[in-house]
């Protein structure tokens, strides 16, 4: 009976100790479960030299590997070779045991090869007297995040370039007016450098007259933060670390912190703009002054030729009717030799009319006003071909006369353009058997370009810049008659249309002029 009493006392006790373990061996089976399940992390244990000895489901999917192909393998495998060749591992482990916990990162191997970024955490398990029994390995697969990391890292890199590298000054300035951010630009431009700015109020960069307004300009910015221009329709300075003012532009641009508002301003040094405007300025007021001058002059020229071709026409109607009178009185009298002057002299006023009609005919040209109408220059081309050639009897004459666009200008001055192109071509085609003049256009972007081109005698290139001169001639008038005017006729009728005029030729090679009427002023 003792020793069954004693069996008892025993007994009981461990009875006790069984039940009272029994809820921790059940949280303990939980627990096991709970990480056995747990997907997102790799969590496994290993023995104090580094054996696998559990392994869940999160490790099984992160890495590839069922349980029962790891189980007492050795956790280097999930290291690439030079860092197992390096003793990375071991080394890892005996830092853990020094320390009791170390959390890295760094490239791990799958099952089938390929790696991925690891977030590793390894802990040190202790015994009741604080020896490492084993480590707990928890990872996560975090090639996605830091993948996405780099790639903002790229883009604050690139960033930070472009703000370093602005080819214009740039300063971030927070919401009290303090500058938090420069760039080498504003080093240069402004003489500081960055670190004898940052922290230093915006109104140190701006002329003291100034600053008190810009100070109440900042406040109000502030107020209503958005993307414009500063100071519009004010000449803007800042001042640089000698005193210097500077003319600028700024661009104004908020940007959202976690200090709250910021401005972000783009200073251009605009010096040499400026010089380069009050240099356009200078030349532009020259300019105007000699235009004012030429005008001035073309008018005294206007009415002094007018006057003087209005003018002499009275003596010389005087000189040819004397000259008439004494013709009329039949030769009593009068020797061959005077004669013989009274003819030079009849010539040389006939001469001198021609000569101040055409006179008067260029001044009319540069005086009378545009009056624009509709003009059919194909009808224009042929009614003026056919009455010149109706003047040129006896004469084999071919005509190429292709298809013109209708034009807006004055049909008084296009009809003498026209007129004094082909009588030109007529007159110059003389000695040929066959005279062929060709009349045509060609449609361009802006403009359109007209052309008399005949086989005519040509002329010397050389002296092409004569040819729309005043009184301007190529040939002898004993070969071709002419006082040098119809050209120049030509040229300030199309001047006067907003065209231009230009002529092609050789000696012998005929020519070809051209003229041109801006497309605004054709229609067709």
């Amino acid at each position: 009976m003792a020793n069954s009493d004693e069996t008892r006392e025993v007994a009981a006790p461990a009875a006790e100790t069984v039940q009272e373990q029994a809820p921790l061996r059940a949280t303990d089976e939980q627990f096991r479960m709970m990480v056995e399940q747990v997907k997102e992390y790799a969590i496994l244990m290993l023995d104090p030299q580094g054996h696998i000895i559990s392994w869940n489901a999160g490790a099984e999917q992160i890495k590839g590997y069922r349980a029962e192909e790891v189980i007492g393998k050795h956790f280097s495998i999930f290291y690439p070779k030079e860092e197992v060749k390096a003793g990375t591992p071991q080394r890892q482990l005996e830092i853990v045991k020094a320390l009791g916990s170390l959390d890295l990162q760094g490239w791990r191997l799958r099952k089938d090869g390929s790696r991925f970024w690891a977030s590793v955490t390894i802990t040190a398990l202790l015994d009741g007297e604080g020896k490492p029994v084993g480590f707990v390995k928890m990872a996560r697969d975090v090639t996605e995040s830091r993948s996405m990391e780099e790639a903002l890292q790229k883009s604050r890199n690139m960033l930070e370039r472009l703000f370093e590298t602005a080819p214009d000054a740039v300063v971030v300035v927070d919401g009290n007016g303090s500058i938090r951010k420069v760039n080498q630009q504003t080093e240069i431009l402004f003489g500081y450098m960055r670190e004898e700015l940052i922290g230093q109020r915006i109104e140190q960069l701006i002329p003291e007259r100034y600053q008190k307004r810009h100070r109440q300009h900042r406040r109000s910015y502030f107020e209503d933060p958005r993307a414009r221009k500063m100071g519009i329709g004010l000449e803007l300075y800042g001042r640089n670390q000698d005193g210097r003012e500077i003319p600028v532009d700024i661009m104004l641009n908020p940007i959202e912190t976690n200090e709250g508002t910021w401005a972000f301003a783009v200073i251009r040094d605009i010096t040499q703009q400026k010089q380069s405007d009050a240099k356009i300025f200078e030349l532009n007021l020259a300019l105007k002054n000699q235009v004012d001058q030429l005008a001035a002059i073309n008018r005294e020229l206007e009415a002094f030729s007018y006057s003087v071709s209005h003018d002499l026409r009275a003596p010389l109607r005087h000189i040819i009717g004397f000259v008439d009178l004494l013709n009329s009185k039949g030769p009593v009298g009068l020797d061959d030799k005077s004669r013989h002057y009274l003819q030079v002299i009849t010539e040389a006023a006939q001469k001198m009319g021609t000569l101040i009609d055409d006179l008067l005919a260029f001044s009319r040209m540069g005086r009378a006003e545009v009056m624009k109408t509709k003009v059919d220059l194909t009808q224009l081309v042929k009614e003026i071909s056919r009455n010149l050639t109706e003047e040129a009897k006896g004469r084999k004459l071919e005509w190429e006369i292709s298809p013109l666009p209708a034009v807006v200008g004055d049909c008084a001055m296009l009809r003498q353009v026209v007129y004094n192109l082909i009588a030109n071509a007529i007159k110059f085609t003389r000695p040929r058997s066959l005279a062929r003049i060709e009349i045509g256009a060609l449609d361009r972007e802006n403009e359109t370009h007209f052309f008399v081109r005949d086989n005519g005698v040509g002329f010397d290139a050389a002296y092409i810049n004569k040819l729309f001169g005043l009184f301007q001639r190529l040939h002898r008038t004993d070969e071709f008659e002419g006082t040098g005017v119809g050209l120049a006729i030509v040229q300030r009728i199309i001047s006067r249309h907003g065209g231009r005029v230009w002529a092609e030729g050789a000696v012998d090679g005929g020519a070809t002029f051209w003229f041109t009427l801006p497309k605004h002023e054709s229609r067709g």
